[in-house]
């Protein structure tokens, strides 16, 4: 008899549990911190928007693999917008680049922007002109990780567990004619599954998410009136 008690209430507990804690399977979040008064976007039409290569991670060295995936990801996000710019992908950045003769300048220029955050105008302007684009997208990594954490314990044994994957990431817009930073925001992607159901979401299912609300921010798409 105890032990039917005992096996009832503790379904109940997982149930009550399972509903009331489970996380929903995907989210993403998106915020605009700055863009200038100077642009909208009729400001790009007709313009070319190159994607740069991610920023350093300085933190983590281990997640610098990601680098170049973001800014995969990243493009396939922007070229969903067919009314927006021409996107240049970071490939073409980088054979534009090393055509031109111009590896020296923009490894100077990168090795800068880790200690200054600010990239030099006058590379800048060299780097715009060699990959034919009037403004370039500096992405950078904020975080990834995966992690799992228990919903219900019951008697210090853990009977329900999610595993969620998360990603943070940053961009900005900077004008190669003028130095200036037009844009700036960041997003977040998250996955989460119950650990039964198999391995976490990789990153690239997770940066996907983070990319796609992080341009729906960006300056030259027109937010429909209500």
């Amino acid at each position: 008899m105890r032990c039917a008690v005992a096996l009832s209430l503790m379904v109940v507990l997982l149930m009550s549990a399972g509903c009331a804690s489970a996380p929903p399977p995907e989210a993403r979040y998106s915020w605009q911190y700055y863009s200038s008064p100077t642009v909208s976007p009729e400001t790009f039409v007709g313009q070319s928007v190159a994607i740069l290569p991610v920023a350093s991670i300085l933190y983590d060295p281990t997640q610098e693999i990601y680098r170049e995936t973001l800014a995969g990801t990243l493009y396939r996000s922007l070229i969903k917008y067919p009314d927006g710019p021409r996107f240049i992908p970071l490939d073409a950045v980088q054979s534009s680049i090393n055509k031109e003769g111009l590896w020296n300048d923009f490894q100077v220029m990168y090795s800068e922007y880790k200690e200054t955050a600010v990239l030099r105008k006058d590379l800048l302007s060299k780097i715009g002109q060699a990959v034919g684009a009037r403004y370039v997208i500096v992405p950078r990594l904020l975080r990834f990780q995966t992690e799992t954490f228990d919903r219900a314990t019951i008697l210090g044994i853990a009977f329900l567990r999610t595993r969620q994957s998360s990603v943070d990431i940053h961009a900005q817009i900077w004008d190669t004619a003028t130095g200036e930073v037009v844009w700036e925001g960041a997003s977040e992607g998250t996955i989460a599954s119950e650990v039964v159901r198999g391995r976490p979401a990789s990153f690239m299912a997770v940066s996907e998410n983070a990319c796609e609300s992080l341009t729906s921010k960006m300056p030259w798409v027109k937010i429909e009136k209500k």
